[in-house]
C-alpha cells in the first residue's frame, strides 16, 4: 500500500473545501483508517495538477476500452482485465529502458505492508421492506427476501456488486446481484439470476433458473459443465433480445423438432415468435430425404 495518495475530488472519497479543509466520505475514512495511508485531495477545477495521471488514465482507455467491451459479469471481467494491465507493464519504460514490471518491484519494497485482514468496502442502511417482502434501491432495483419479511424493518448492506439482507439481529437473510442502470429491475426475474449462473454452471441442480418445462429442463440436466454452460448463454443473449418467456418456449421448439440445441436455431424460432409469425402447415408430411441424398452426394 502506498504511504500517501492523491486523490481527485471524486464523489467517493470527499471533497477540498474553499477555505482549504477537506471532508472525506465515512466510507473511504474508515477504508483510510484500515490500511494506514494518508491522503491528499487536489484543488478543484486544477487538472494541471496532476496531468500526468490524466495522459496514462487516457493511454489505459484507448488500449482496453476502445472499442466498449462487453461482458458477462464483474468477476471475470476484472480478472481478465488485471491479467491485460499486467501483461502492458511487461515492455521496456520509455526513458529507463528497464522493464516496467521489474521497475515496479523497486517501488513495492518501498510500499506499506497489507493488514492481515482485508477490507469489506460496504455501506449498511436500514430499509423497510414492502409489502411483497422487497427493498428497493435508487427507486427502481427491487431485491426479494421472502414474503414472511413483508413489512418488516432490515439491514441492506451495499457492495459494488451485490446487495446483502440481513434481518435487525444481523442474520444474513438473502445475497443478491447488485443491479445497476436506470432500467427497473427485479431480483426475481431469472434474467437477472441467469447472469450469475452463466459462470456458476455448477450451481445449476439448484438454482430457480432450472423451473423449466420438459423436455428442455431434463435435456440440460443431460449436458455436460461446458455444454450447458454455452446453452445457457444462449439462453442470456435471447432473453435479453426477446424476453424471457419467448426465449424459453423458442429453446423448448427447436429441441422438439431436431433434438438438440444450437443457438442460431434458437434465435430465429425466437424471433419469428416474437414477430407472431404462425409456422407453416403444410397438407401433407414433408420429405427431406431427397435433400439428404443431394447433399450427400456432394461430399463424395
Amino acid at each position: 500500500m502506498p504511504r500517501r495518495i492523491v486523490f481527485d475530488n471524486a464523489a467517493g472519497v470527499g471533497h477540498k473545501r474553499k477555505d482549504g479543509g477537506v471532508r472525506y466520505t465515512e466510507l473511504f475514512a474508515v477504508f483510510r483508517a484500515h490500511y494506514g495511508f494518508d491522503s491528499t485531495l487536489c484543488n478543484p477545477y486544477s487538472g494541471h495538477e496532476k496531468g500526468n495521471v490524466e495522459a496514462k488514465v487516457g493511454a489505459i482507455r484507448r488500449a482496453l476500452f476502445v472499442p466498449v467491451p462487453k461482458a458477462y459479469g464483474y468477476e471475470s471481467f476484472n480478472a481478465d482485465l488485471f491479467e491485460r494491465c499486467m501483461a502492458m507493464a511487461d515492455k521496456p519504460h520509455y526513458r529507463r529502458g528497464e522493464r516496467e514490471s521489474r521497475l515496479f518491484e523497486h517501488d513495492r519494497a518501498m510500499l506499506l505492508p497489507l493488514p492481515a485482514a482485508g477490507f469489506d468496502p460496504v455501506t449498511y442502511k436500514r430499509m423497510k421492506a414492502d409489502k411483497y417482502g422487497a427493498v428497493t434501491l435508487e427507486g427502481r432495483h427491487r431485491y426479494f427476501t421472502g414474503i414472511e419479511h413483508a413489512g418488516r424493518e432490515l439491514i441492506v448492506g451495499l457492495r459494488a456488486d451485490s446487495v446483502e439482507i440481513l434481518d435487525t439481529t444481523g442474520k444474513p437473510i438473502g445475497m443478491h446481484e447488485r443491479a445497476y442502470g436506470d432500467a427497473p429491475t427485479s431480483s426475481d426475474d431469472p434474467v437477472n439470476q441467469l447472469e450469475a449462473l452463466v459462470f456458476r454452471a455448477n450451481a445449476w441442480p439448484n438454482s430457480k433458473v432450472r423451473a423449466l418445462p420438459d423436455p428442455l429442463r431434463s435435456w440440460l440436466d443431460q449436458q455436460g459443465r461446458i455444454e450447458l454452460q454455452g446453452h445457457l448463454r444462449t439462453m442470456l443473449a435471447v432473453s435479453r433480445d426477446t424476453g424471457w418467456r419467448t426465449a424459453i418456449d423458442a429453446m423448448g421448439d427447436v429441441l422438439s423438432a431436431t433434438g438438440t440445441l444450437d443457438a442460431a436455431s434458437v434465435e430465429l424460432q425466437a424471433a419469428r415468435l416474437r414477430a407472431g409469425n404462425e409456422p407453416i402447415v403444410y397438407d401433407e408430411p414433408v420429405d427431406l430425404s431427397e435433400y439428404d441424398i443431394a447433399f450427400s452426394d456432394l461430399h463424395h
